[in-house]
């Protein structure tokens, strides 16, 4: 399984770094990014051609985040 880690800003303009793994993005994102895909491709596209890979693929995207290494 890989992390990814995000940073943005907090409330008071501190730095916030946070990780996840595959699994936390699917659990948040799945949901909200397959009914968008199927929207805008219809059921049996999405269905028939795109993974959970391919969530995750465009939430490190979206997120511009970075794959945590354990070096």
């Amino acid at each position: 399984m890989r992390f990814w880690t995000i940073v943005y800003p907090g409330d008071n303009n501190e730095v916030i770094y946070e990780t996840l793994s595959d699994a936390e993005i699917i659990a948040t994102y799945w949901n909200h990014w397959y009914g968008k895909m199927c929207e805008k491709f219809g059921k049996d596209h999405v269905d028939a051609h795109y993974c959970k890979q391919d969530c995750i693929d465009d939430w490190t995207v979206v997120h511009w985040a970075v794959e945590s290494k354990d070096d």
